[in-house]
């Protein structure tokens, strides 16, 4: 797991919208979308339920986003 994972996560965590936070974080969409889920495959968990209209964090999604927030605020 890379910082900039971390970040890219709690960005879309943030937004529950991929192509809002790939904006905020000025990268692809599609590029950011690979990150999340080589993220999910390298916790073997998923991290947000997606469909087309809408994202919404798992329970481990909520765990990650908050144990992400304070190791990144340290």
């Amino acid at each position: 797991m890379e910082f900039r994972q971390l970040q890219n996560f709690l960005c879309v965590a943030s937004e529950l919208h991929f192509s809002k936070a790939a904006e905020k974080l000025f990268i692809a969409q599609p590029a950011l979308s690979r990150q999340i889920q080589q993220l999910e495959e390298n916790l073997g968990v998923l991290l947000f339920e997606r469909d087309k209209r809408n994202v919404k964090l798992t329970s481990a999604g909520e765990y990650l986003r908050d144990e992400a927030s304070q190791v990144l605020s340290q």
